[in-house]
């Protein structure tokens, strides 16, 4: 899954500390928490558009209006308690058992991406909610271009695993 906003913040900051040398400065603390924002409100956003299309793909009317007497008005009401790894395998759990072990069975072959995946999340959260992050520019910047693919596996878990538990995905 592409991120162009992340890709371009990326691109913008590191241009940045390389023309000014202001590597290890409070300017590169703040453009690091500044990017642990914007890479969460777009994985936030993200599983929130993965859920939208599985709603979205329900043919059954009856089915559609039983969902939104719980959300209010469509998925969104209905979606993960929270966008770490456990919190998603959590959700899919909700679909049915296969749901969730194919996520953790994807992630158990991924155990670096999962790792990179859950260190923005907790940084973001340590940001916003806390003393904030140490992570650097460098550390965010590895941690999303590997960690950003499990919601390259949420979405095929959610959207291709059938009823039988098999999944559909090649």
């Amino acid at each position: 899954m592409q991120f162009a906003r992340i890709d371009e913040a990326l691109e913008v900051c590191e241009n940045h500390l390389n023309s000014t040398g202001s590597s290890g400065t409070i300017i590169e603390r703040l453009m690091s928490d500044s990017l642990l924002v914007i890479i969460y409100a777009e994985f936030e956003q993200t599983v929130e558009k993965i859920v939208q299309e599985k709603y979205e793909a329900i043919q059954d009317e009856s089915l559609r209006t039983f969902i939104k007497s719980f959300s209010g008005r469509d998925s969104r009401g209905v979606l993960p308690r929270g966008i770490k790894s456990s919190e998603l395998a959590d959700f899919l759990a909700k679909f049915g058992d296969a749901y969730k072990s194919e996520f953790r069975d994807k992630l158990y072959l991924n155990q670096r991406r999962e790792t990179f995946y859950n260190n923005l999340i907790t940084n973001r959260h340590d940001t916003a909610h806390s003393s904030g992050s140490n992570a650097t520019f460098m550390d965010i910047n590895d941690f999303y271009q590997e960690g950003h693919l499990v919601l390259d596996f949420f979405r095929e878990t959610l959207l291709e695993v059938d009823t039988s538990g098999e999944s559909t995905a090649s």
